[in-house]
């Protein structure tokens, strides 16, 4: 049998959460709740503030994306919810939801902006926090976390050297925007975070919006086909 052991939480008849009774924990926000268990303290004001902002950006956006779709499509076929969030949240990866993690791996590396992006352009590889399908001149998202860890005095170098990635990359090859990705990552960065946790935040944020998607295609016809070509 094995001996697992946890510094997370303990149940039984004195419940805890990283040292707190969970009776206390029950009267928090729920945001400071996923903070406490992820990182093992209480957040400041500021701090709870900032990661609700955070949480918040990335609930949902839109019905294409390939969680989203993931998620309908496997509800469509007869699924219940569990199955199809799961399969949603398995759609996500380096090209969807992942480039917070890669992102924040890269901030926190000892190069400077100018060696990442050499690097990168070198290697032929995109940038992980910049650029957008959608958004050309600015994403929305991006600009009102940047404008909120300014206003709570979290803006620091972390967030600074994600945009000097961005205007350095710019200036060497094409101008492409600050994404909610990359502002995620030098705000969460500059808040101490592990880079590991990058991709944990996103899918805790964005499986709200899958329930959701799932819950209002329970209402649509069972199995969605979509139109295929065959090109053999």
């Amino acid at each position: 049998m094995t001996d697992w052991k946890t510094n997370i939480s303990k149940s039984g008849e004195d419940p805890e959460v990283r040292g707190e009774k969970l009776e206390e924990v029950m009267e928090m926000e729920f945001s400071d709740a996923i903070w406490l268990v992820l990182k093992g303290e209480k957040p400041s004001e500021n701090e709870s503030e900032m990661f609700k902002t955070i949480l918040s950006s990335s609930i949902d956006h839109g019905v294409g994306n390939p969680s989203t779709v993931s998620a309908r499509t496997v509800q469509s076929g007869g699924n219940g919810m569990n199955t199809s969030v799961a399969a949603g949240i398995l759609a996500l990866g380096d090209k969807h939801g992942g480039a917070i993690e890669d992102c924040m791996k890269m901030i926190q590396s000892e190069k400077s902006a100018e060696e990442i992006v050499e690097e990168k352009l070198e290697k032929g590889e995109t940038i992980p926090g910049i650029g957008h399908k959608i958004y050309k001149d600015e994403d929305p998202r991006a600009s009102k976390m940047l404008e909120k860890a300014e206003e709570l005095g979290i803006r620091g170098e972390f967030t600074e050297k994600i945009c000097e990635i961005r205007d350095e990359f710019s200036e060497r090859k094409v101008e492409l925007v600050l994404n909610v990705d990359g502002a995620i990552a030098g705000i969460m960065s500059d808040l101490g975070w592990d880079h590991r946790l990058g991709k944990g935040i996103f899918i805790i944020a964005r499986t709200p919006g899958l329930v959701a998607h799932v819950h209002e295609e329970m209402d649509e016809e069972d199995f969605r086909r979509e139109d295929g070509e065959y090109l053999g």
